[in-house]
């Protein structure tokens, strides 16, 4: 059941890029959620360890993703790319999915949510058959990702995406991007 937020607020999710890979951008999730909360967020809440979170603020979406950064900047000396979609935003990203007959493989199945809107020419750019059988199908500031032997095996999931599309962006399998609708509907 969604619940509303506060009046006058927005649910948002918050994705950070590339953190807690090892001994690599450690930003513990009960950190990221005190500091959050202790910034003025409403309704924190995070989803596993890989940098999901989600908020309620009356701020647009840059500001709240000028915030994260900021925290994480000040908090844990990282500079990291931080993506931000309000409830309605992820929801259409689900609902416009490309991809809808792979939604039964979740962990294949992957959205890039990118900080812009991609270069055009940079996508243009990407030779498709190199990296077949893998798929991409790129969405307004979404890229929907195919990697049908996994994204551990792809080298598209490799490209180095934020040189060829110009704007940087993390990218969550579809069993992610679900369960980051749920946590929103949690209110």
């Amino acid at each position: 059941m969604r619940v509303s937020p506060t009046p006058g607020t927005t649910r948002y999710a918050v994705w950070l890029h590339a953190v807690n890979l090892g001994s690599h951008n450690k930003v513990p999730m009960a950190w990221l959620r005190d500091a959050a909360t202790d910034a003025g967020f409403e309704g924190v809440a995070t989803y596993l360890q890989s940098g999901n979170l989600v908020v309620s603020s009356a701020a647009t979406a840059d500001v709240v993703r000028n915030q994260v950064t900021a925290l994480i900047r000040d908090g844990r000396d990282l500079d990291v790319d931080v993506t931000v979609r309000s409830r309605t935003q992820l929801a259409r990203v689900i609902d416009r999915n490309p991809m809808r007959d792979r939604v039964g493989e979740p962990s294949k199945l992957h959205v890039s949510f990118l900080t812009g809107k991609p270069d055009a020419q940079g996508v243009a750019s990407i030779d498709v058959e190199k990296y077949a059988p893998d798929e991409f199908v790129v969405s307004g500031t979404e890229i929907y990702l195919w990697f049908p032997n996994g994204a551990g095996r792809s080298k598209l999931a490799t490209l180095p995406w934020r040189k060829k599309v110009g704007v940087g962006g993390t990218a969550r399998n579809w069993r992610t991007v679900l369960a980051m609708l749920e946590l929103l509907d949690e209110g």
